[in-house]
């Protein structure tokens, strides 16, 4: 039995809306779905004993939080171990021509121990997971637009459960990424507001 059957539970069931307006075309409205997406748990050799590491991947494969369908966009993708080397290999060259001072000034201590476990799709930040020294299996994103690194969750489990139940600042970052557009439709749309089916009613900041 999953580890975090409850958690598992939880994300299957959680589904809502995005009530949204056309970028520049304030007027138009559109309202779009979400749901969340995991494939079954695989195996989990290598995956390091940090905290709710091993939990999260005995219970889920990969996870996509936050997906609509039609477009394609979503808020987090978390990879499978199988998909780890894959997304250090694209996430390390935010970090080239950072010299030894300007490393000290902008990058933690732990950036050369930790796995980057997922991104936020299409926006070209990560997910990463330190793997050693106090701030070991903590989730941090990597915001390549101001080169941020910004804490999400005390563990992995811990950052899903928080993303079922968004506030107003971490809704407005989501916005700031996602822009629903289909094939059939080149308007890009900004989240005002999500309903969803535990209760909560949230607005964007901006």
């Amino acid at each position: 039995m999953p580890k975090l059957e409850q958690l598992r539970s939880e994300v299957k069931a959680h589904s809502g809306q995005f009530r949204c307006s056309e970028i520049h075309q304030e007027k138009n409205s559109k309202i779009v779905q979400f749901r969340h997406v995991g494939t079954p748990a695989g195996d989990t050799f290598g995956v390091p004993d940090v905290q709710g590491l091993s939990d999260f991947y005995s219970t889920f494969g990969e996870l996509t939080l936050y997906l609509e369908e039609q477009s394609g966009d979503a808020a987090y993708f978390l990879a499978s171990p199988s998909q780890w080397q894959e997304l250090d290999s694209d996430f390390r060259p935010w970090l080239e021509g950072i010299d030894a001072d300007e490393a000290n000034d902008y990058l933690p201590d732990w950036i050369n121990d930790c796995i980057v476990v997922g991104e936020i799709p299409r926006s070209g930040n990560y997910l990463l997971i330190p793997t050693a020294g106090p701030e070991a299996g903590k989730v941090v994103e990597f915001e390549h637009d101001g080169f941020e690194f910004i804490e999400l969750g005390s563990s992995l489990p811990d950052f899903v459960a928080r993303s079922l139940d968004l506030d107003s600042s971490r809704l407005t970052a989501i916005a700031s990424h996602v822009r629903f557009i289909t094939e059939d439709d080149g308007r890009q749309w900004w989240i005002e507001e999500l309903t969803d089916n535990r209760g909560n009613v949230v607005r964007t900041d901006a």
